[in-house]
């Protein structure tokens, strides 16, 4: 701490010795009103009361404060001086201590900042846009990338939330090991398959043998090689031919529209831009699991009334959705 801080500190902490802040209270009624009997109404006590708290005030600022002037009571200059930074310090506590109670969403200047990958921006957040336009034209939203999907990004404030996968935690970005972190549960997804319309060999209903004998795109955000697809084929002793791995949700049903490469990926994808690409959705051959995208944020946000109306909305969005 620096000497002219320290400084400040003792000398407001000697100016408040011994002072009751509610006095400071009753100064900035009794400098509004100029009437003893009627700020005594007002704190529900009696005009005694009010005139002792008065006394005191004049004791601690050694001040008369409010002198009469025929019927009525007028403020000396040095309570002229006290009026605006009484009032000033009162409306910074309240502030500061109670919790903001006029939050409007039509009126809220706010822009949040949303970590994700390019699957939950295509997937999620053309209907938060059209959402967040009907209910408060003036909040915004910025989409900081699949790389700001981590635990000391939210503890930091760099990020106001997380979305990605996960039952409880995010394996390989870091927020299973960070204290404090905040989820809900926004959807669960399951796995469709994305071909084009026009496909030689991929008429109707996809079977298993028609889908190993095909070429495929596969989706690999973190760059390494295999899948949750893999793993199941791997299991029944099938492998499929991989022709091309892309590290972009989105540019993977733009190569499928243009060759004939099959793309296994969540059904929330292949319902986002099939009819965009003139692109059919089947149904997988085998059994896969379906996964989960939470929602994450930092615990000391949980209060917060504009933060927590954001995430609100998006959850009952996503609710009114399913």
């Amino acid at each position: 701490m620096n000497e002219p801080r320290e400084r400040m500190q003792g000398e407001l902490h000697a100016a408040l010795a011994g002072l009751d802040l509610n006095l400071l209270v009753t100064l900035d009624a009794l400098l509004e009103a100029r009437n003893v009997t009627e700020t005594a109404e007002r704190f529900g006590v009696t005009q005694s009361a009010m005139s002792h708290r008065l006394a005191r005030l004049r004791e601690v600022f050694d001040d008369p404060l409010l002198v009469s002037a025929g019927d009525a009571l007028v403020l000396t200059p040095r309570a002229e001086e006290l009026q605006a930074p009484i009032r000033l310090a009162l409306s910074g506590l309240k502030d500061a201590i109670l919790p903001a109670a006029d939050f409007d969403p039509r009126e809220a200047r706010r822009t949040f900042v949303l970590a994700a990958s390019d699957l939950a921006e295509v997937s999620l957040l053309p209907s938060l846009l059209r959402r967040l336009r009907d209910v408060s034209p003036s909040i915004s939203v910025r989409m900081a990338g699949r790389g700001w999907v981590r635990g000391d990004a939210l503890v930091g404030g760099k990020i106001d939330f997380a979305i990605a996968p996960g039952e409880g935690s995010i394996p390989g970005v870091g927020l299973e090991e960070t204290r404090g972190i905040r989820q809900r549960k926004l959807v669960t997804d399951g796995f469709s398959v994305l071909v084009r319309h026009g496909h030689p060999r991929v008429k109707g209903t996809l079977t298993l043998k028609r889908y190993l004998a095909e070429d495929h795109v596969l989706v690999a955000p973190q760059g390494q090689p295999g899948s949750l697809v893999d793993e199941v084929l791997a299991k029944q002793n099938h492998q499929r031919r991989i022709r091309a791995q892309v590290a972009s949700f989105l540019s993977a049903p733009f190569l499928v529209a243009q060759t004939d490469y099959l793309l296994t990926c969540p059904t929330s994808l292949a319902d986002a831009t099939h009819e965009a690409l003139g692109l059919r959705i089947l149904k997988p051959p085998v059994s896969l699991p379906r996964t989960s995208l939470f929602l994450y944020w930092h615990e000391r946000m949980q209060q917060d009334l504009r933060h927590r109306w954001f995430r609100e909305e998006l959850l009952g969005l996503i609710e009114s959705q399913k």
